[in-house]
């Protein structure tokens, strides 16, 4: 049973960071010299085997306080809600004190970039410097891998709509028969495969699609390998998505993705909440049903089950999935909310399910006992659950639900208006000690809202620390406002955004990150910039996103435009980026199927969703959004703001109170002495 502890939020002072906080001091006190506590100075502190191991190393207060705050919490089996600023060194701080706590311990991260970041850099300097013996495994998503039977099954069957589909398979052989002697058959070791390949998503591993130890390969499964060696370490790195499958296979009694674990640190928390909707909502399309149909055609054939009943159910079965899906191709917009009341939708919706009960009652019937009939009876199962989830009305108190029109494929969603509570069940109740840290993870100096959106509220009462950031951010940076900007909704907004960010530009002679909401702003500043500008101006979607980032380092004055993928997850040192430009506050849109849904229920309890939801969702984007632009203590820059509703509205505070303390200007002049001065 987890111990039950008053609610505490620590303020750190930065001037105090030299002694490490006050709470941890103590312990130390109390503690003999050999403890881990004690072992922290050792090796963060002024003289300690960071400053032995990094040229020019900064001894960073915020840093040691944070490893002794996560050590402190992981040997009492607490949970700890930490806000690390950049430039803390977090992510050192946390693997020391998970390694000198003893656990195995799980770290979560937001994407599988940073996954790897944190395996093939953070790990093996940490390995190589402090902890010699150190074991670490790196978990990702079965969909990573190539499965032995799948890619079997694909060779007996394959067709291709285009000739460089055929090459590729030739491509992916070649590579097979080498992985399959030195390699780990992960998709990484194959140069340039596509993200989207139509040839890798037949052949990868699958949950729906695996036999488990029925299978054949069960021992040479590269899956099973992987958890292998995950079961023999002391750290795993997984990321938030494959968490969330691991708890969500836990608790349906099938076994176990990640091996057991005693404590579990999550990185990138800000983003926990959205990976975590988004694996516990349902997601599918004609493509997913004709799919499953074109495997049970293969799997009956194999199983020498023939017959016009089948063939007829079959049929039957894609041809109501068209008309369901059907209904929805002349939305004329990306995302629709689901009316599930439409009575077209429920005819459809109705035929669509009696298809998949009589296919799953046929084969259950079946005198063949082979484990793929098995498998296709769960996944009819599946997919029954799922088209009732997402278009019937029972579910509709639990799920925001619409469909999603891109590039002219239609797709429907079901997704949980709140996780806080499948967390505690999945989660919380089952490891002893949790710790979340970010960069973003405060609004107004409060965890209230994040608190909230993970469901750590009522019995579950976790410490909270607010670390300050090592960075002089009165002397490294200037906030600044252009007077001239109108409110987003006025007419001659874009135009004028325009106008400023080219003199700010001017100022700055490029060397900058110009961050949008909507993909429209940004094209139309471009179009408007383009031909206008000395330095380079490169565009989101016209080069992969790692490109377009290495030619902002390498192309001297570069100006990159961009929308949310560029918000974070980036960093670029130096003064190749010397200016941050956000067009406008981060508000998320208000038709947003999932933020219109949890609107209306807060509304419906007679509470205030702006201040408690849209505002501190919008406060964290712009932290992550301005966060690009002060990565070390060299660092010099401008953070630019083009929207005068943070000055103007009364909401304006939550995002100033949120912020670093940069001085603001609203004059155009200062920004050019502030240039003049740094440079």
């Amino acid at each position: 049973m987890r111990r039950l502890l008053p609610r505490r939020m620590i303020k750190v002072n930065p001037k105090l960071f030299i002694q490490g906080m006050t709470g941890c001091k103590r312990l130390r006190e109390n503690d003999n010299k050999d403890s881990s506590i004690g072992k922290i100075h050792d090796i963060f502190g002024p003289d300690g085997i960071m400053a032995s191991s990094i040229a020019q190393y900064e001894f960073r207060g915020q840093q040691l306080a944070m490893s002794e705050a996560v050590l402190s919490a992981m040997m009492a089996d607490d949970t700890l809600i930490i806000e690390a600023p950049t430039g803390t060194g977090k992510t050192l701080a946390y693997l020391v004190a998970a390694v000198l706590s003893g656990k195995k311990v799980a770290i979560s991260t937001g994407t599988k970039n940073l996954q790897e970041q944190l395996f093939f850099k953070d790990i093996p300097f940490v390995k190589e410097n402090i902890f010699p013996d150190l074991k670490a495994a790196l978990m990702k998503g079965r969909s990573n891998f190539v499965c032995h039977r799948r890619l079997r099954d694909f060779l007996r069957q394959a067709s291709f709509y285009e000739q460089w589909e055929s090459e590729l398979l030739e491509k992916i052989l070649k590579w097979y028969q080498l992985t399959l002697v030195q390699g780990e058959g992960d998709r990484v070791e194959i140069d340039s495969l596509p993200d989207e390949s139509r040839v890798w998503s037949e052949i990868c591993s699958t949950a729906e699609t695996c036999l488990g130890r029925s299978c054949e390969d069960f021992e040479r499964c590269f899956v099973q390998k992987m958890r292998y060696k995950a079961g023999d370490v002391q750290l795993v790195v997984v990321n938030h998505s494959l968490l969330a499958s691991d708890m969500a296979v836990r608790s349906s009694g099938r076994g176990e993705v990640i091996p057991r674990f005693d404590a579990l640190i999550i990185d990138e928390a800000h983003g926990f909440e959205e990976a975590v909707t988004q694996h516990f909502g349902f997601h599918c399309g004609v493509h997913k049903i004709r799919k499953f149909v074109k495997d049970c055609r293969f799997q009956l054939t194999e199983a020498e089950i023939h017959g016009e009943k089948f063939e007829r159910e079959l049929r039957k079965t894609d041809d109501n999935a068209r008309n369901l899906f059907g209904i929805f191709e002349d939305i004329q917009i990306q995302k629709a909310k689901i009316d599930s009341t439409d009575r077209r939708v429920m005819e459809a919706r109705e035929n669509l399910s009696q298809s998949l009960d009589s296919l799953s009652s046929m084969i259950s019937a079946s005198p063949k006992a082979r484990e793929e009939l098995k498998i296709l009876i769960q996944r009819v199962q599946d997919l029954r659950i799922e088209i009732d989830t997402i278009f019937g009305t029972s579910s509709a108190k639990d799920y925001a639900t619409w469909i999603e029109k891109k590039d002219r494929v239609i797709s429907a969603h079901a997704c949980p208006i709140e996780v806080g509570s499948a967390l505690r069940k999945r989660l919380y109740e089952k490891i002893p000690s949790l710790v979340f840290t970010s960069a973003t993870l405060a609004t107004s100096g409060s965890f209230e809202y994040f608190r909230s959106s993970v469901g750590l509220n009522g019995t579950f009462s976790p410490k909270e620390v607010i670390l300050g950031s090592p960075f002089d951010y009165g002397a490294q940076t200037l906030f600044y406002i252009p007077k001239s900007m109108p409110e987003p909704n006025s007419g001659e907004f874009v135009s004028l955004l325009a106008e400023n960010i080219g003199e700010i530009l001017s100022v700055t002679q490029g060397r900058a990150f110009v961050l949008f909401t909507s993909i429209r702003n940004m094209e139309s500043v471009y179009e408007k910039l383009k031909g206008t500008m000395s330095f380079p101006l490169l565009l989101q979607g016209t080069r992969p996103k790692s490109r377009l980032i290495e030619e902002f380092k390498s192309k001297s004055g570069a100006v990159l435009l961009g929308t949310s993928s560029f918000w974070e997850g980036v960093d670029v040192q130096g003064e190749s980026l010397s200016c941050v430009i956000i067009d406008k506050l981060p508000f998320a849109p208000p038709d947003d199927p999932i933020l219109s849904t949890r609107v209306d229920l807060l509304r419906s309890a007679g509470k205030n969703p702006f201040f408690l939801l849209q505002v501190p969702m919008a406060v964290i984007a712009l932290k992550q959004g301005l966060g690009r632009l002060i990565r070390t203590r060299n660092d010099r820059g401008a953070l630019c703001v083009m929207d005068p509703r943070i000055l103007s509205k009364s909401y304006g505070k939550m995002f100033f109170q949120s912020l670093q303390k940069s001085p603001m200007t609203r004059s155009l002049s200062d920004l050019k002495e502030f240039f003049d001065f740094n440079d």
